[in-house]
């Protein structure tokens, strides 16, 4: 009697830098006629995502730790599937995808946790952890001791200073709370917020151009769309009190790349707390590696062990459905 079974499928599990995968999900009840292969390093260069990927008839993406552009995909010949999770992906060239009938699949879990549930919103602690880091300097602190030293320099005190809100949203509104609790005095800048909402709040509702030229510190919680890309260039940059702090744990390219570097050399922007960058993983020449003035976070805003278990699970039940329909 012949075999009829399908092929046996070969997908590709990427991104798992925490070493969770495994953990989460029984990769191994997809079935016998399933191989996964579980990625726990990035890919380093293009060359390197094709060498890695072109034998697999399927790929799943952890938000953007891989990037699949149109030159990518015309070296996958096997590929029929890639499965991502997060709303939206940069790097993910779906129209390229389509031409070549790949199927992509959009996993979006739901992370509307209890208030008190572990996981909660990440991004907003590690906002607030990467502004305690610049103003406290407990980055190069930490590196002084364990070299022998002691004397330090002085922190900046948050406290009366102005905390500037551009995306008062899900994540910019509980970063606004922190600021309050902190001492300081907020603005808000949010396409929904009205005057009314902010004083509830205790916020005070501004214009771009108000929150630029009034902000001590910048936090920055916008998804990144045609309008706000480039949200950011020189002209605002002139705009904004010279010293100022910026926080970004949203998206790079809402920033203009060149100008901001160019602030940061000239200490017009005093210090920058970083988990996004135009290009990930960042070059090893990359000018912000030089700055003694950024405190940087490899993209982990979103990466917490509750919220990426739930992330796979979203992977893996996508792939069953496939799996039981190819």
């Amino acid at each position: 009697m012949s075999d009829h079974s399908p092929p046996k499928l070969r997908v590709a599990v990427t991104g798992d830098f925490e070493n969770l995968a495994t953990k989460a999900v029984p990769w191994e009840s997809l079935g016998q006629n399933v191989e996964v292969v579980v990625f726990h390093q990035p890919f380093r260069t293009g060359q390197e995502t094709i060498e890695a990927l072109r034998d697999f008839d399927a790929v799943t993406l952890i938000h953007e730790r891989v990037s699949l552009p149109r030159e990518i995909l015309e070296h996958l010949p096997r590929l029929k599937l890639i499965v991502a999770t997060g709303k939206r992906n940069e790097v993910l060239d779906a129209e390229a995808a389509i031409e070549r009938d790949i199927i992509i699949c959009k996993c979006n879990p739901s992370f509307d946790l209890p208030p008190n549930a572990p996981g909660g919103r990440s991004p907003v602690e590690l906002a607030v952890a990467l502004l305690l880091s610049c103003t406290w300097h407990t980055g190069p602190m930490t590196t002084l001791i364990r070299q022998g030293g002691w004397a330090a320099q002085c922190g900046i005190p948050l406290r009366g200073k102005t905390l500037g809100i551009l995306g008062y949203g899900s994540l910019g509104k509980p970063v606004a709370r922190i600021g309050l609790a902190l001492g300081m005095s907020v603005l808000a800048f949010g396409r929904s917020l009205t005057d009314e909402s902010a004083r509830a709040d205790d916020v005070t509702r501004v214009d771009f151009d108000t929150l630029l030229k009034n902000s001590d510190v910048l936090s920055i919680h916008l998804p990144l769309t045609n309008t706000t890309r480039g949200m950011i260039g020189a002209d605002q940059i002139a705009k904004m009190k010279d010293g100022v702090i910026i926080i970004n744990t949203a998206r790079a390219s809402i920033i203009a790349e060149k100008p901001f570097l160019e602030a940061l050399r000239s200490r017009k922007i005093s210090m920058a707390g970083l988990d996004v960058f135009w290009q990930e993983p960042l070059p090893p020449d990359h000018p912000l590696k030089q700055l003694p003035n950024v405190v940087m976070t490899p993209h982990i805003g979103y990466a917490t062990e509750e919220t990426m278990i739930v992330r796979y699970r979203a992977i893996f039940d996508s792939l069953t459905s496939y799996c039981r329909h190819r």
